[in-house]
């Protein structure tokens, strides 16, 4: 027996499509709702491996951030990533971000803000790119990613952040003001990174101008540092330096491990950890990099528009700052002496009797002047 519906005929013939449009509305107030309850801006961070100086700037844009009122968990939602120093899971990371729902993201590296700007431009189509802001880059301008070295004002509209150059010239100054007899130094470098070109093109240009032997050896991944730099030490490196390069910069613990193990001592353009083993660092505090990244991202977020805001240079913010370690492996006395003015430069010193810390020491340099041969 057939059961004939109590609905009428218009009804029943215009029944489906009313429950449709009411399970749309249903679900686009839901939408809403969901959307209204996410009502804090979702920021991602991006960094290329963990070392002391990245660690240190992603701190200092979170802690920037905050500055501005952008606090995690409460004003903003912040999710950190790390691609552990692999290239390839750098690139599949900041394709993630990009197509993640974000509403903007950090970079600390140059590959990594390679790896996101690659990413944006492939991702997103014009006018509804990320919001990208960098820092603890060394040289930008170099990047490929759309800057112009002569107008900071030239880049992506959607691009913007801090470059953050060492001074090449200064440390190798330093070097000749400790150690004047030394005339070798070793390098172990990956040319693969722009700022590690950059860092050595400078190198270079500096060390024919004073007179020192640069022995490079090229590496494509951390794996090979400990191998170039003996290859540097057996063509008679007397000194090891450290550029600013991602790849020697994330094993830097066996690199001041290999030339002890010489009775080299080892000096950088990268300050970190003051009592990580290097005789002396020349470069900037990379928390204070960061928070000036992060200062400029809580602006965006509140409404400034990154087109209008040029490229920064570290150096015209902060001052570059010198560590200097006495207790270093490798550091000679009989040959190596820091004189006093360079002491009294130093951010922190570590000597026989602990860590001093200066902190209105401002490095200043130049130092040619021959100092006084009194051992130290």
């Amino acid at each position: 027996m057939k059961h004939r519906s109590l609905l009428p005929q218009p009804i029943r013939r215009w029944l489906p499509l009313v429950l449709v449009l009411g399970l749309a509305s249903a679900l686009l107030l839901a939408t809403d709702q969901a959307s209204s309850r996410r009502s804090v801006p979702a920021v991602a961070v991006l960094q290329q491996v963990s070392t002391p100086v990245l660690d240190d700037a992603v701190r200092g844009m979170i802690d920037g951030l905050a500055e501005k009122g952008f606090v995690d968990g409460t004003t903003v939602t912040i999710r950190r990533y790390n691609a552990e120093g692999d290239l390839a899971q750098a690139n599949a990371i900041a394709r993630e971000i990009v197509g993640g729902g974000f509403d903007m993201a950090l970079t600390s590296s140059t590959p990594s803000l390679q790896a996101l700007a690659t990413a944006n431009e492939r991702g997103r189509p014009e006018g509804h790119r990320l919001t990208h802001v960098f820092a603890a880059v060394a040289d930008p301008f170099s990047a490929g990613i759309g800057l112009d070295r002569r107008d900071p004002l030239v880049h992506p509209p959607h691009l913007v952040g801090y470059g953050s150059l060492s001074p090449v010239e200064a440390t190798f100054r330093l070097l000749q003001a400790i150690a004047p007899h030394v005339k070798r130094v070793g390098v172990a470098h990956n040319p693969a990174e722009s700022n590690s070109r950059r860092f050595m093109e400078l190198s270079r240009a500096t060390c024919e101008a004073r007179g020192l032997e640069l022995l490079e050896a090229a590496v494509e991944n951390s794996s090979g540092v400990v191998e170039a730099l003996q290859s540097t030490i057996a063509r008679g490196a007397e000194v090891i330096y450290v550029p600013g390069d991602t790849t020697v910069m994330s094993v830097v613990d066996s690199v001041v491990a290999t030339a002890a193990k010489a009775g080299l001592p080892v000096f950088s353009v990268t300050p970190g950890a003051p009592d990580r083993g290097t005789l002396f660092d020349v470069g900037y505090d990379f928390h204070e990099v960061g928070l000036l990244a992060g200062r400029t991202a809580g602006d965006i977020l509140a409404g400034a528009d990154p087109a209008t805001i040029p490229v920064g240079e570290t150096s015209k913010a902060i001052p570059p700052r010198l560590t200097v370690n006495l207790e270093a492996p490798g550091y000679d006395r009989t040959r190596w002496r820091v004189p006093d003015e360079v002491l009294r430069q130093a951010k922190v010193v570590i000597g026989p009797d602990g860590r001093h810390d200066q902190p209105d020491a401002v490095f200043a340099g130049p130092f040619d002047e021959p100092h006084d041969p009194a051992l130290r």
